[in-house]
């Protein structure tokens, strides 16, 4: 079947249009922001693998990764140990997921993790094959584009019922970097978005644990598996997305397939996306960009503050809404536990966001003083705060949209202080610098796998 009808709208070959524009895309069709945040977000999704890297939840990715699949052809970021490109993807996708630090397209209709489904992909072909930095960064821009795309035409809808946009839509992102930098033609490419759209999966019941983080992981896995299966003559069906029985029509209770193709190659998706300043659900950070900005006009003490009230929208209220936390997966997620540590720290940080940090007796007390209330007129990106004091002063700070976002971004220049945070410890301070200022210059490299190389941890 070639193509479907959908809320009385046809659109025929929508998969196969993804697919030509995924191997048409060449560097002058480009336009330089798009370009530019390419580079962005491999240095924040670099430093959010870092942070992930060392953790024991990713030892224990590896050490299946080596009972199921011994091999030395790819670099895992930030740590010793090689394995086969396909675990490389799964592990690398996992650890850039796991605190939370990683980037976050959120306009509205859905909200994608772009990057932790596509880079691994990227990575890992790079040293399976000649691939040049510019090439690297085409994939990128292709694979992050279609699911965005497949993001917004699933609606939020498919959020709503228990869907993890990042693993679902992220196996057709990452299928479409493979497909990419293998070179494979429009057909070839549609049997790669087939073959990952089948395998689309990601169950929200996972959050709060493990599993959430594997999602972006699986889908790397399974992405390259698909373009590396096409590269072969696997053949799918090519109507995955639009067709009678594809994963719109499934997934989506009430998708918007022409936003699948709607200004493809005019309208870019990869300038509206975020980036973190904190490692925690992005929904949290209105409201600690808020309290912070209290404490820096109005210099008060932990101890003066008497009671919160963060007003915040819905849909955030619900996603944060674990008011006591016990591990750090659930402080995350925790929107009192997120205003807690911006009341009693200088700067939400990794070890706020632990097993340790979500027990600390001080921010449980600081928590205890917090409540939640919803505005529908508030934006996802936006928070309200009344912070009442012992001594009767009542301070009130709003923030339209938190620091990240397209409207009120991370420069350049803090997009590398975050870098330098996890990576210094991670790679070494002299390591860690020359490693994003390759990322900077990405599009120079000859061979983009010498700066995948850089990113592994050598041994002392």
């Amino acid at each position: 079947m070639n193509g479907g009808t959908m809320n009385g709208t046809t659109q025929p070959g929508a998969t196969r249009r993804l697919a030509r524009f995924v191997t048409e895309l060449s560097r002058d069709a480009v336009p330089e922001p798009v370009w530019h945040e390419a580079k962005r977000a491999l240095v924040d999704w670099l430093a959010a693998t870092l942070a992930g890297a060392g953790e024991a939840d990713t030892d224990a990715v590896c050490r299946t990764a080596a009972r199921l699949a011994p091999g030395t052809q790819a670099t895992v970021v930030g740590r010793r140990e090689r394995t086969t490109a396909p675990f490389a993807a799964l592990i690398n996708g996992f650890a850039s997921h796991l605190q939370d630090y990683d980037d976050t397209f959120n306009p509205g209709d859905t909200t994608v993790h772009g990057s932790g489904p596509v880079w691994p992909v990227v990575f890992a072909l790079a040293e399976l094959g000649p691939v040049t930095g510019t090439q690297a960064l085409l994939a990128f821009v292709a694979g992050f584009e279609v699911e965005t795309r497949v993001g917004q035409a699933a609606g939020a809808g498919h959020y709503e019922v228990g869907w993890h946009v990042t693993g679902t839509t992220g196996h057709l992102g990452a299928a479409a970097a493979a497909a990419r930098l293998l070179g494979l033609d429009e057909l070839r490419c549609a049997y790669a978005l087939g073959t990952s759209g089948t395998q689309a999966a990601g169950l929200k019941e996972v959050y709060g644990t493990n599993g959430k983080a594997l999602h972006p992981g699986k889908a790397a896995m399974d992405g390259l598996l698909s373009g590396l299966l096409a590269d072969e003559g696997f053949t799918s069906a090519t109507t995955i997305l639009e067709g009678e029985r594809g994963f719109l029509r499934v997934l989506a209770p009430d998708p918007d397939p022409r936003l699948l193709v709607t200004e493809l190659g005019t309208r870019w998706n990869l300038p509206a996306n975020g980036y973190k300043a904190y490692p925690s659900g992005s929904l949290t950070h209105p409201t600690i960009d808020a309290l912070r900005e209290l404490r820096e006009r109005h210099p008060f003490r932990p101890s003066d503050v008497e009671s919160v009230r963060a007003t915040v929208h819905p849909y955030a209220a619900t996603v944060t809404g674990k008011v006591d936390p016990r591990t750090g997966l659930d402080a995350k997620f925790s929107l009192t536990h997120g205003a807690a540590v911006a009341l009693l720290a200088a700067r939400p940080g990794l070890t706020h966001f632990t097993d340790a940090g979500a027990t600390d007796p001080a921010t449980a007390r600081m928590r205890d003083r917090i409540a939640v209330v919803v505005d529908e007129a508030m934006s996802k990106r936006g928070a309200r705060v009344t912070v009442t004091l012992h001594d009767g002063r009542t301070l009130r700070a709003e923030v339209a949209n938190n620091r990240g976002t397209p409207d009120n971004p991370l420069s350049d220049d803090e997009l590398t202080a975050k870098f330098a945070d996890v990576a210094g410890p991670c790679l070494g301070t002299e390591a860690a610098s020359a490693l994003v200022t390759r990322c900077w210059e990405a599009d120079r490299l000859d061979d983009f796998g010498s700066l995948v190389r850089a990113c592994a941890q050598v041994p002392a």
